[in-house]
């Protein structure tokens, strides 16, 4: 994540103290962003590649939206995220091949894990908020202690870590498959 952070302000050609001039943070916050000490919260990568982008001189900005596009530095960034919680080689079936309640739960954990494993108020901000989420059942489910209640709670989850909303519908199906017209009791 480090190596990036600097090759992207290299390649915009800019100081800290220019991108201070562009950005929202101190030239400070900006270097412990590219310091590899530990990993960012992703606001602060996405944050850093925009002063970059507003910072840097016309001639680099097509290379450099290429080398910073916000998905793959997000991707990047969840990467370093679990390698660093020790959760990379986590894996968990597909949502279309679960077929009881612990690889569910273990599907779940990963989703939270591949996102980045955000704080949990992001998550349940991107949920919806507490109405869809409560934070008590969020910490429950990552940490693989309960289930979502219903399936509108597993799909506020589901966007909550990022699952895109063309992903929903295989998710539905496996809930169905697991409840199969009975409540959840967990």
């Amino acid at each position: 994540m480090a190596f990036k952070m600097r090759a992207i302000r290299d390649l915009a050609e800019v100081t800290y103290d220019d991108m201070v001039k562009f950005g929202q943070a101190s030239a400070a916050t900006y270097k412990r962003t590219a310091s590899g000490t530990n990993v960012p919260r992703l606001f602060r990568v996405m944050e850093f590649a925009d002063a970059c982008h507003l910072a840097a001189p016309p001639e680099v900005l097509d290379r450099l939206r290429v080398e910073s596009r916000p998905r793959d530095l997000h991707t990047l960034w969840a990467n370093a995220r679990m390698e660093e919680r020790g959760t990379l080689r986590l894996g968990a079936p597909r949502a279309r091949l679960i077929a009881n309640w612990a690889e569910c739960s273990l599907a779940l954990k990963t989703l939270y894990e591949r996102a980045g494993a955000p704080p949990l108020r992001e998550v349940q901000e991107l949920a919806g908020g507490p109405m869809h989420l409560p934070l008590s059942t969020l910490a429950r489910i990552v940490n693989r202690q309960a289930l979502p209640n219903d399936n509108q709670q597993l799909r506020a989850f589901l966007l909550g870590c990022r699952l895109r909303k063309e992903q929903l519908p295989e998710w539905d199906e496996a809930w169905s498959r697991l409840v199969g017209g009975r409540s959840v009791s967990i």
